[in-house]
């Protein structure tokens, strides 16, 4: 049996023994850790968001980029998206679609609990740059 038996006041409880409860604790810690995540921030020109998933057992990384007060950006915008734990390195250029630059990335085996994490996005667009940083 994993625990002891304890009389209290004519009932029989059972108490778990250290081992029952630590493996109790190391997995809710656990699916903590594996659910949903985000991060935001802005800068001067932009609003950006993170968030990491998990479905279908796939680990799904999105992040949204908008300018700020819906300014419109018609030229085509290079990102580099660096995580300060070095555990993300993402670049590219695209043209925004609906005023937004939407970045997801699906993997099966990277980490998407970036919480305590900071991101950096360094945006370049029309000969000027900026550093968004996204934080929780």
């Amino acid at each position: 049996m994993a625990g002891k038996l304890s009389k209290k006041r004519g009932e029989i409880m059972i108490i778990p023994n250290k081992k029952v409860i630590l493996l109790l604790f190391i997995l809710s810690l656990f699916l903590v850790a594996c659910g949903n995540k985000s991060l935001s921030g802005e800068s001067e020109n932009w609003i950006g968001r993170y968030s990491g998933s998990e479905e279908n057992k796939e680990r799904v990384r999105e992040f949204v980029i908008r300018p700020k007060d819906n300014k419109e950006v018609s030229v085509p915008v290079s990102y580099k998206i660096i995580s300060e734990r070095n555990d993300l390195d993402l670049k590219g250029t695209k043209h925004l679609e609906a005023n937004s630059l939407d970045i997801l990335t699906r993997c099966s085996d990277c980490n998407i609990a970036l919480k305590g994490n900071e991101i950096s996005i360094e945006l370049k667009w029309n000969g000027k740059k900026e550093t968004l940083v996204l934080t929780n």
